[in-house]
């Protein structure tokens, strides 16, 4: 099964370790309300073609600048 990659908040899509993208539909705060990109502890993204949704701990992943 394919793991979240890598994210892209201002594109609101993420990247799978198999190369596949699906949008970013929801964002979420560490209170579980809807909030903005900024200011989002969670998201959800997808559904891929089987159905299933990511849900994705932002924390988790770190700001990679562009070189």
């Amino acid at each position: 099964m394919a793991s979240v990659e890598a994210i892209n908040r201002s594109l609101r899509i993420i990247l799978l370790d198999d190369g596949k993208t699906y949008p970013i539909t929801n964002w979420f705060d560490i209170n579980g309300d809807d909030c903005d990109p900024d200011e989002a502890e969670f998201a959800v993204a997808g559904p891929d073609s089987n159905g299933k949704w990511y849900t994705i701990e932002l924390g988790a992943y770190s700001f990679l600048g562009v070189h």
